[in-house]
């Protein structure tokens, strides 16, 4: 077991962090990641760093640190001036064993109470009142979406990660989310992969009217008594796959959902009917909607 013995907050300078650093570290330890100096380094250069939470444990005569590794590294890692007003809570803990230490390391940051990219989407989205009503799930999908679009399509510079979700403030995709909110639910998972949650987007921004009525129609199976309307064929290819979801592993790219609508709202905008879906062109260019 663990007990707590002293917690309190600090100033952090530069010789607290390098202190820290230079500790005896607990075995169990995650070992050092690149990647996550990296990402604490470019926090910092952008002044988004917190108070920081670290910890050590006392077994024996040895104090060890438990939690801290990573950001004192960092902090010691960066050049020129030390940031200014920085704090840290520092938590001391007793262990009567080793498997004291590995119980303790679990408490810190575990799986469960770690921030998702739901949690950090549902943050921005609840931000924006005009998106209060636009279910969480389906919101962030249409973020998702909206930036696979921009990236892989149009072949703009896209944000990255979490931070992808601040897009939320962009008046100008609003209706699209609040359309999104009402189209997609727990009976349309083949609307779901972001590359169809991407062709939505490109047909929404091209023609909004036409496109609530095509996807609409797709949502609720296709046309009725016509087998080779274009929404009755997207619909039906877009279960199959997703009822079948070992054919997307055999050679199947994520890209041809996108390539698949898009030929299926070209086909409907041009009064076409269809016998099957063509989705395998994605090498030279992906299609663009037709207005």
């Amino acid at each position: 077991m663990f007990r707590l013995t002293n917690a309190e907050v600090k100033p952090l300078t530069r010789d607290v962090a390098i202190a820290f650093r230079d500790m005896d570290p607990s075995p169990t330890e995650r070992e050092m990641n690149p990647s996550r100096i990296t990402h604490l380094l470019e926090k910092a250069a952008a002044g988004q760093l917190v108070t920081f939470h670290w910890s050590t444990a006392k077994l024996g005569n040895r104090v060890l640190r438990m939690n801290g590794q990573h950001s004192s590294s960092m902090l010691c890692d960066l050049n020129g001036t030390f940031p200014e007003g920085l704090m840290v809570h520092l938590d001391e803990y007793e262990v009567d064993t080793p498997d004291g230490l590995a119980l303790l390391f679990r408490q810190f940051d575990d799986r469960k109470s770690s921030r998702s990219p739901a949690d950090v989407a549902g943050a921005y989205q609840g931000l924006v009142e005009p998106l209060k009503d636009v279910k969480r799930p389906w919101a962030k999908l249409g973020i998702e979406g909206y930036v696979w679009y921009q990236k892989e399509v149009q072949g703009l510079p896209t944000p990255r990660g979490d931070n992808q979700y601040a897009i939320f403030a962009d008046t100008d995709i609003h209706g699209f989310l609040c359309w999104l909110g009402d189209l997609l639910s727990s009976k349309t998972p083949e609307l779901k992969p972001i590359q169809v949650i991407a062709a939505l987007y490109a047909t929404f921004t091209k023609n909004e009217t036409e496109a609530k009525a095509f996807w609409n129609s797709v949502a609720r199976g296709g046309v009725e008594f016509e087998d080779n309307a274009p929404a009755t064929v997207l619909d039906k290819w877009l279960k199959d796959l997703e009822e079948n979801k070992k054919k997307r592993s055999a050679g199947f790219k994520p890209a041809q959902f996108y390539q698949g609508c898009i030929y299926a709202w070209n086909a409907f905008r041009e009064q076409k009917t269809l016998n099957r879906v063509n989705s395998d062109n994605t090498k030279k260019a992906l299609l663009l909607p037709h207005e």
